[in-house]
């Protein structure tokens, strides 16, 4: 009995089929290398509670899917001795092609705890430094948490921080007014300023939350090991201080 026609446009010779599969290895190789720091952040994000930086670039993402599918059938339909479909080579070469273009900018930075660190600790300290010309000028400042979270919005320009939950949702920066600096909360969100202040306005602390290098919620720290406070306490000895001032 003759082959049929179809069975024989299937079959491919060897040396082909080696050819062709090895030369999808290494476009899907290639491609993987574009997406893989990408492949990481998605499977470490999952893996804590907040993850640091911007989230994965979907392009890359699927470019790795697509890539990785492609030259599985590929393999397959090779070692069952025939020849895969064009639309599957089309697929890797598609892939290689988005995640070239997605790639086109180069890696993201900042996707640890201390690049995000460093942000809160820049808003902290701007904030702080208004308050402090707040407190000279006017001999005390508000007490309530609404015209701390005002000031911080006008600071921020509404802007969240680079810090993310599970679902890729930028977490904002936030005050949070606490009765104590002796007493605070364990469950405060990155990006959260724990705001004491005293009695009348005339001393404040600011104790900055952002994350720690396994996704959890930490209190920022001094090199020395010691928890980093912004104090402020007017000084009748000191002339005002002029410059911006936070709403009152």
């Amino acid at each position: 009995m003759k082959p049929s026609s179809s069975s024989v446009q299937q079959r491919s010779p060897l040396p082909l089929r080696v050819l062709h599969g090895v030369m999808f290895v290494g476009f899907t190789a290639i491609t993987l290398v574009a997406a893989w720091p990408e492949v990481v952040h998605l499977v470490r994000s999952q893996l804590q509670p907040y993850n640091a930086g911007a989230p994965p670039r979907p392009a890359l993402l699927v470019a790795a899917l697509a890539a990785v599918g492609g030259l599985a059938v590929i393999l397959v339909q090779a070692v069952r001795g025939r020849s895969a479909r064009l639309y599957w080579s089309g697929l890797i070469l598609g892939a290689l092609a988005l995640a070239t273009w997605g790639n086109r900018e180069g890696p993201v930075l900042g996707r640890n705890a201390d690049a995000t660190n460093l942000k809160v600790l820049r808003v902290t300290r701007e904030l702080h430094g208004r308050t402090v010309n707040e407190l000279q000028t006017h001999g005390a400042i508000p007490e309530d948490e609404g015209s701390w979270q005002q000031a911080l919005e006008q600071l921020t320009r509404g802007q969240p921080t680079p810090i993310h939950t599970r679902s890729f949702v930028a977490l904002p920066f936030r005050i949070q007014r606490v009765d104590s600096p002796e007493a605070l909360p364990a469950d405060a969100p990155p990006g959260t300023l724990l705001v004491y202040v005293l009695e009348g306005g005339a001393a404040y602390e600011i104790h900055p939350v952002g994350i720690s290098p396994s996704g959890e919620a930490s209190r920022l720290k001094e090199p020395r090991g010691d928890f980093l406070v912004f104090r402020g306490a007017f000084n009748p000895d000191l002339p005002p201080a002029p410059g911006e001032h936070a709403p009152h």
